[in-house]
Parts: C-alpha cells; structure tokens; sequence
C-alpha cells in the first residue's frame, strides 16, 4: 500500500471506498497542480496568443487525444485535417494536443508521418508536449474525446466538441463521463466549418456546471498541501517559504498556415474584395469545392503535383523578377499568374500580357496577386489604383500600377 494516495476531489476518495476501503487512511485530498497552474495563467491568455502569433479576432481550436483504440485519433484519424481544410486558413489556426503515448508506441517519427497531410493543412503539432497547457489558455475551442485535456479546457470555461464519446471505457460515475453525457457532440458528417463557428460562439458553460467543480476540492491549494506531505513523509522541516502555483512557460509559435491555398475572391465594388483562403490540401479530403476559387501555391513547397496544377505560383525575393515571371509561365502553361517580391512590400504580378508593380505590405500584395488572377481577362485599368482588400479580421491597402 502506498504510503500516500493522492486525490484531487473528494468524489474520488467515495469512489476509492467502494472498491478498496483499506486504502482510505492513506489518501490525500491535494487538489491538481495541473489544473491549480492554468489557472493561475489564466491572465497570461493574451500574451500566450501573442507569442503563438494569433491575431486578436483569430480563434485557436485545440484538438486532443488520448491513446488507445477509442481515442479521437484512433478512431477519426483524418479529424485534424478535415477540420482544418473546412476552415478559412485567416480565421482559424488549429493546434493537436496528443497523449505523450502515441508518440511513443508508434516512434516521434512515424507519427509525423501519420499526420503529415494534416501538417500541410496547417495543423500546428507542438514538439514540446506541455505546450497544450498554455494552448487550452489561449484557445477559443476544445475539440476532444475522454481524455483529461479535454475536461480541463470545459473546466477552463472553454466550449468543448466532442468528436467520439465511449463511454464503456471510463467509470460512469467519474466526473469524465458525465462530461461525455452533457458535452455536444461533433457531426463528422455535417458542416465542419457551421459547426466550429456555432461552437466558439457557445457561452453557455451550465451544461458542465457540478461536473467542472469535481476537478478539485481545493483550487489554488495543491502546491502548499502537496510540499507539506513531502516533507512530512520526508522528516524534513518545511520551508518558511509559501508553495505558490507558478505560471506556465509559453507555447512555441504556431508553424505557418502552410504554402498552398484555395482562394475565393469577391469583388465589392470599385477596387474593392474579400479573400478567403482554405488549405490546398483541401483538394484531398472531398469537402466541397467553391465555384471560382483558384489555387495559389508558395513555391518554397516541395509538392510539384500541386505546381503543376497552380493557377498562381507565388516566387521568392530575388534578382530578375520579370524573366522569372516570364520563364515560369513559358515553362508551366496551366499557370495564368505568377507573382514575386522585388524588394519588403513591393512585388511584380504579371500573366502572359500584363505585368503590375504591387505597393504595399508583402502580405497586402501577396492577396493582391489573387485579385489579378480572379481576373485575368480583366484589362488594365480595371486593375490599376488603389485597392481595399478584406481578409479575415484584417484590410490591406496595396497601390497598383501597369509596368507593362
């Protein structure tokens, strides 16, 4: 018998007296240092999505799995790539928080492989595998299975999607399996993207209310009564020192958004669009494709199936741009537009008859470069000017002139 057993909740020390009463004078009620840390962090929100590098009006789903043959990935492995190419890549960034143990039955390589088409999507797998403590701070969403991540984001106050509820494999009376029962479920096969959306903005947190509260008997006391029963155990006198819960260290930045995209434009009067961008590797997962999109590829990816089948190939700074752009639609024919960065915020766009001079943030000419492209049979003073363009949460301003 262990010389102390310890408990977060009080419910679980009831639990623990039905199946083995002898164990009872050794257990400690001593709350979650886990959970006593996130939420002394929880001011720290804005600065993790800083450092992540999430715009304020961007929303970070948080998806997580436990291990084994019910867990999300088990069971719906292609989740994390579905939900990220149903997704506008500007608006919403994804983070996967796997269980330590998948990693380690299958090799850290192996299941970078197993995911490497949700990475090309953007899918954001951190390689430090505490970064989902400050990733539930931060996120807006949690989308989950039986897992203890996905608990502690519903007790965070965050909205939570279940994608697989087996609740066969947990103790029904344990607070995660009355989350199971109350938590709304994800439709694999509805509207990913109505879905997501209808989520983040769910405020009503009462479905989980008396289940959260089971998380700890004693919030913000873990530290002191953990180091107490230490150096009990220990014979050693305790510091005068109060144990505080310390805030977490941040996450590392999320990876890109990926260099490949389709991209819708709409035209919104005189010199005027909205552009949404989903995932290239949308083109694989069967999700509907919109009418007029085209497909804008960074070449700094290595996927030459999806160069070839480029309608805009995007190039990087360098000398000669205009042979660059003449070569690469000379060797490429399916391409209608290529667009390069002569200089930080100046880039040259040109199909086979026009060539254009973009100012402007290199973001705001990059999204420019779409606009020439959805209207290519466009001339040149429909094009030419000053241009308002909305992405997202964002309006870049590009000025425009015809070099050729």
């Amino acid at each position: 018998m262990p010389s102390i057993i310890v408990l977060s909740h009080e419910e679980q020390q009831k639990r623990l007296r039905r199946t083995c009463p002898e164990a009872i004078p050794n257990t400690l009620i001593a709350g979650d240092i886990c959970f006593d840390r996130m939420r002394a962090s929880r001011p720290l929100r804005p600065t993790y999505r800083r450092i992540l590098g999430l715009r304020p009006a961007q929303r970070l789903i948080v998806i997580t799995s436990t291990w084994g043959p019910h867990s999300l990935l088990a069971t719906a492995p292609d989740l994390p790539r579905r939900l990220a190419c149903a997704l506008p890549a500007d608006e919403f960034r994804i983070m996967l928080a796997p269980h330590p143990n998948i990693r380690a039955q299958h090799s850290r390589w192996q299941f970078a492989q197993y995911l490497a088409d949700a990475t090309r999507a953007g899918v954001h797998i951190p390689e430090d595998v505490d970064d989902w403590r400050a990733g539930l701070v931060a996120c807006d969403l949690v989308v989950g299975d039986h897992s203890s991540v996905a608990f502690y984001g519903a007790a965070l106050g965050r909205p939570l999607l279940l994608a697989t509820t087996p609740s066969q494999t947990v103790d029904p009376d344990s607070p995660i399996a009355h989350m199971l029962s109350a938590g709304n479920r994800l439709d694999p096969n509805g509207d990913l993207e109505e879905q997501i959306r209808r989520a983040c903005a769910d405020n009503s947190f009462e479905r989980f209310a008396g289940i959260v509260d089971q998380t700890t008997s004693v919030p913000d006391q873990s530290p002191a009564l953990l180091r107490a029963a230490m150096y009990h155990t220990l014979g050693l006198p305790e510091p005068v020192e109060a144990a505080t819960a310390t805030m977490l260290p941040a996450a590392a930045p999320l990876s890109s958004t990926g260099a490949a995209h389709i991209v819708a434009v709409t035209p919104h009067g005189d010199r005027k669009a909205a552009i949404v961008r989903y995932p290239a590797e949308r083109l694989n997962t069967g999700l509907p494709s919109t009418a007029g999109t085209h497909l804008a590829v960074d070449l700094r990816q290595p996927d030459l199936a999806l160069t070839g089948l480029a309608d805009l190939l995007i190039g990087t700074l360098g000398p000669d741009a205009r042979e660059w752009i003449e070569g690469t639609l000379s060797e490429i024919p399916g391409c209608l537009v290529a667009a390069v960065p002569i200089a930080p915020g100046r880039w040259l766009i040109g199909d086979r008859r026009m060539l254009f001079e973009a100012t402007g943030t290199d973001q705001a000419c990059c999204r420019f470069a779409s606009i020439v492209t959805h209207n290519s049979d466009c001339d040149n003073e429909t094009l030419t000017g000053t241009w308002r363009i909305d992405c997202a949460d964002r309006t870049y301003t590009v000025t425009v002139t015809r070099t050729r």
